[in-house]
C-alpha cells in the first residue's frame, strides 16, 4: 500500500454541509484560512491544489453512496442501460436507476454533482486570482495555474453535460440554458449562460492550461499536458468537432502512457501504476473513505453489503456480442460459479456477474483501491469513433485495431465502413468503459434513447426502461437551495 503525506487546506476542502443562506458558488468557508495565506508562496500553492484533487473524492453529500466524483462515474453508468443491479436487495442509487433523484429538485442528484463541481469550481478561482502574486518561480506559477484552469474547465464540462441540453453543432450558436460561469472568487448568486458560452469558455479554459502544463509530473493523480489534451478530445467529441477530437485524442495518448497487457487487463482495474492509466485517483493507505468509496460499490470482491447482496452486472445483450477470444469477455461471468468467478464471504452471484473491478483479496477488507479517471483506451476510441465520423474509415479501423487486436487475439481488422463502422467503435467503447462513468452522457452526446428492453434489468428495480431522445428528462435539475437563494437562476423543465 501506499503512504504519502498530503497537506489540504480548509480553503480547499470544506466536509461540512452549505447553509440554505448561501449558494453552492460559495468559495471561501469561514473556517477557512484566507486566499492569500494558502496562495503566498508556489510551496502553499501547491498544497492548495492537492487539497482540489483529494476533495473529488472526500466529499460526502447526504450518504455514503455519493462520495466525490467517483461515485458520479458509478451513478451516471446506472442511469444508462449498461450497468445493472444485479438482485432486487437493491438500496444504493436505485433512485438514480429509476431516474428519479435527479429529476426533483430536493433529489440528492440535483444537490451532489452541483455541489461537488461548483465546489471544484470555486476553489480553482481562488488559485486562478492568486497564483500569479505567489512567491516562487515562474515555472511552478505555470504549473498551479494550469492545473487549476484544467480542474475548471473539467467540472464545467461536467456540470453543462448534466444540466444543460446536450450540444448541437448544428444549431450554433447553442443558446439553451447551460449552468452559471462563475470565473472569480465570488458568492454572487449569477444567471444561467447558453450552453454555447459555458462550451467556450471551457475550450478557453483548457487552452490555456495546455500552454502552461508539461508532460512532466510527480504524481499520476494530478493533471499533467496529456490530461488536458484528453479533456480537450473529450469536449471537442461532444461538440462533434471531428478533426478537434481526432487530434486531440492523438497527442493525448502519444506521451508518456500505453495500452494495457491482457494479463494486466485482468488485474482487478484498481492500481494507478497500471501503463494504461492517465489519470486517477491514487488511494493512500491512511487516507480511506470506508464504505463510500468507489470499490465498495463497484469491485467485485469487497466485504460489503451493497456486493455481498446486490453486485453489479453487465447488460445482458451486451456481454453476449463480447467473443470468447477478447480479454474483456473475462471481466463478467455469465454462469457465475464459486471456480468460475469472485464473491465475498456469503455474496451471491447472479448471471453476468461483474469480476472487472477488485480489490486484492478474497475477500477484500478494504476498498481502497486507486479509480481511473482517464485511460489510454479512451482516447483510442475517441480517435476511431472522431475520424470514422469525418469518412475516414480506413483511418479510424486502423486506429481501433490497434487497441482491439490488443484486446481480442482474434480481431481482425475491420472493412466496415460509414454508420456500421461507428456502430462497430461505439460498441468497444461501452465494452471497455464499463463502470468508468460514461455511458449516461455518450447517450445524451450521440441523442439516443435510453432503451432497457429486452435486457437483464429487474423490472421491479429498474422501472423505468425507456426515455426519447432529447426528453426533458435528460436535465438534471437545478437543486432547490441554489434557486431560493440565487434570484438570477431559473428552473429545468420539470
Amino acid at each position: 500500500m501506499k503512504k504519502r503525506l498530503i497537506i489540504i487546506f480548509a480553503i480547499v476542502l470544506s466536509m461540512g454541509s452549505i447553509s440554505c443562506e448561501k449558494t453552492y458558488l460559495d468559495t471561501v468557508p469561514t473556517e477557512s484560512v484566507d486566499a492569500g495565506s494558502a496562495y503566498a508562496t508556489t510551496k502553499n500553492a501547491a498544497a492548495a491544489i492537492n487539497g482540489i484533487y483529494r476533495s473529488l473524492i472526500y466529499r460526502y453529500l447526504d450518504s455514503q453512496g455519493h462520495s466525490g466524483h467517483p461515485a458520479m462515474m458509478i451513478i451516471l453508468d446506472h442511469m444508462g442501460e449498461d450497468m445493472i443491479l444485479g438482485t432486487t436487495a437493491a438500496s444504493w442509487h436505485v433512485g438514480e436507476t429509476r431516474w428519479t433523484s435527479h429529476r426533483t429538485d430536493v433529489g440528492t442528484m440535483a444537490r451532489f454533482p452541483y455541489q461537488l463541481y461548483y465546489r471544484t469550481i470555486g476553489n480553482a478561482n481562488i488559485g486562478i486570482a492568486n497564483i500569479d502574486k505567489a512567491v516562487g518561480t515562474q515555472a511552478e506559477r505555470d504549473q498551479v495555474k494550469g492545473e487549476a484552469l484544467a480542474l475548471r474547465g473539467w467540472a464545467y464540462f461536467n456540470l453543462v453535460q448534466l444540466y444543460g441540453k446536450r450540444y448541437d453543432a448544428n444549431a450554433k450558436p447553442n443558446s439553451q440554458l447551460g449552468v452559471p460561469l462563475v470565473l472569480t472568487p465570488t458568492t454572487e448568486g449569477l444567471p444561467r449562460a447558453t450552453v454555447e458560452d459555458v462550451y467556450t469558455q471551457i475550450n478557453k479554459d483548457l487552452t490555456e492550461a495546455a500552454t502552461l502544463l508539461k508532460s512532466t509530473r510527480s504524481f499520476k493523480s494530478h493533471i499533467n499536458l496529456e490530461v488536458v489534451k484528453g479533456f480537450l478530445a473529450r469536449v471537442a467529441l461532444t461538440q462533434q468537432r471531428w478533426a478537434d477530437a481526432a487530434k486531440f485524442a492523438a497527442e493525448a495518448r502519444s506521451t508518456g502512457s500505453s495500452i494495457m497487457t491482457a494479463a494486466q487487463y485482468q488485474e482487478g482495474f484498481a492500481d494507478i501504476t497500471n501503463p494504461e492509466w492517465m489519470w486517477g485517483f491514487d488511494h493512500l493507505e491512511d487516507q480511506s473513505e470506508f464504505f463510500g468509496g468507489y470499490h465498495s460499490y463497484i469491485s467485485c470482491n469487497y466485504n460489503s453489503t451493497v456486493i455481498r447482496t446486490y453486485p453489479k452486472v453487465i447488460n445482458n445483450q451486451l456481454y453476449d456480442k463480447i467473443p470468447a477470444t477478447d480479454v474483456r469477455s473475462k471481466m463478467w461471468v455469465k454462469t457465475p460459479t464459486a471456480a468460475n468467478s469472485i464473491v465475498p464471504t456469503g455474496g451471491v452471484r447472479p448471471a453476468y456477474l461483474n469480476q472487472k473491478f477488485r480489490l486484492p483479496g478474497t475477500p477484500s477488507t478494504s476498498a481502497m483501491g486507486d479509480v481511473p479517471y482517464m485511460r489510454v483506451a479512451e482516447m483510442y476510441l475517441i480517435e476511431a469513433e472522431a475520424k470514422a465520423r469525418l469518412g475516414n474509415s480506413a483511418e479510424a479501423a486502423k486506429v481501433l485495431f490497434d487497441l482491439i487486436s490488443k484486446r481480442d487475439t482474434g480481431y481482425k481488422l475491420s472493412t466496415a465502413t460509414g454508420t456500421a463502422l461507428i456502430d462497430e467503435i461505439l460498441f468497444h467503447r461501452r465494452v471497455e468503459m464499463w463502470g468508468e462513468g460514461v455511458r449516461f452522457t455518450d447517450l445524451k452526446r450521440l441523442n439516443q434513447p435510453l432503451n432497457r428492453n429486452g435486457t437483464n434489468q429487474i423490472a421491479s428495480v429498474a422501472v423505468l426502461f425507456d426515455v426519447p431522445a432529447g426528453d426533458k428528462q435528460w436535465e438534471f435539475m437545478i437543486p432547490l437551495r441554489e434557486i431560493q437563494s440565487n434570484p438570477a437562476i431559473v428552473q429545468n423543465p420539470l
